[in-house]
């Protein structure tokens, strides 16, 4: 039973983010039904009992892999003492995102018609940040890409975790979308291939930037300003929130493919080209050691 322990933690965070999600939008619409909650107080409720379930459970649990481990870092990678790590995977968000769309607009692609003044916007960005926050960024993070993964990489090489903690991913947001179905509630997302194949590549791009970083609050800080971009800039009007820019595309759903795939796509290839810097100079160090001995 005990080798069996970290197989008993990965169901236990899996489960964990799968009943709090499931539950969060059980209950926003239960309120919204029962009280006539506008659509941001059921956000609210939402983000309130996500965090609320997932966070505590998670830290608990995250003690008991520690104790698996043998390891227990002085400053976890979730403290808040790290949280300086939260801009930098903001700033590469909105860097990726604002190059795609430069490129967009030499090409003809995306034409920009009007920046929206702040007074319009800003105060129901802060709004969904918070939300956003606690919802979906923190929690998933927090259990996905931290504590689940810690558990496979106790057990498996760290590429075989970084995959196997992206079908994990993929299977919390498959099993929510099932439960919200068979309880009679419509399913917050389509599960279609092409949208299974977004999350893989989000999933494997979040994961990629904590390997490198060694931080989980910059892929919480990523996770965060990618849902912003989309639900003010890219599809505000599938969110109902003010744009802060009105563009026009040159065939529709452009800027979102470039966008998503320029945070993705260009989130992966950044990690991978500073992971493979940050080995080769290992290896450097290494050689020079054995030289020096």
């Amino acid at each position: 039973m005990k080798g069996m322990k970290w197989l008993l933690l990965l169901l236990a965070g899996w489960s964990t983010l799968v009943g709090g999600l499931f539950l969060a939008t059980l209950t926003g619409n239960v309120a919204e039904q029962w009280f006539g909650l506008a659509r941001n107080s059921r956000l609210w409720v939402q983000a309130v009992v996500m965090s609320g379930l997932v966070v505590p459970i998670m830290l608990y649990l995250y003690q008991h892999v520690y104790r698996m481990t043998g390891l227990k870092p002085k400053t976890p990678e979730y403290s808040w003492k790290k949280l300086t790590h939260f801009i930098t995977g903001v700033l590469l968000a909105l860097a990726l995102v604002s190059f795609g769309f430069i490129i967009a607009r030499t090409q003809g692609w995306i034409v920009i018609e009007e920046w929206h003044a702040p007074d319009q916007w800003l105060a129901a960005l802060f709004v969904n940040i918070v939300i956003a926050f606690l919802y979906e960024a923190f929690p998933e993070e927090l259990g996905l890409r931290g504590m689940l993964y810690d558990v496979l990489r106790h057990r498996f090489s760290t590429w075989l975790s970084l995959i196997l903690q992206t079908l994990l991913f993929v299977a919390v947001t498959t099993a929510v979308a099932l439960l919200q179905a068979l309880v009679g509630l419509t399913p917050g997302v389509s599960i279609a291939v092409p949208y299974i194949l977004f999350i893989l590549c989000f999933g494997l791009c979040l994961q990629l930037l904590r390997l490198w970083t060694r931080n989980l609050w910059t892929t919480i800080g990523f996770h965060l300003a990618y849902l912003e971009i989309t639900r003010f800039v890219i599809v505000p009007h599938q969110y109902g929130a003010p744009p802060i820019i009105t563009y026009h595309e040159s065939e529709p759903g452009l800027a979102w493919l470039i966008s998503a795939g320029m945070i993705i796509v260009g989130g992966v290839i950044v990690s991978l080209i500073i992971l493979g810097a940050k080995r080769f100079m290992r290896r450097r160090e290494v050689m020079r050691s054995d030289s020096l001995s």
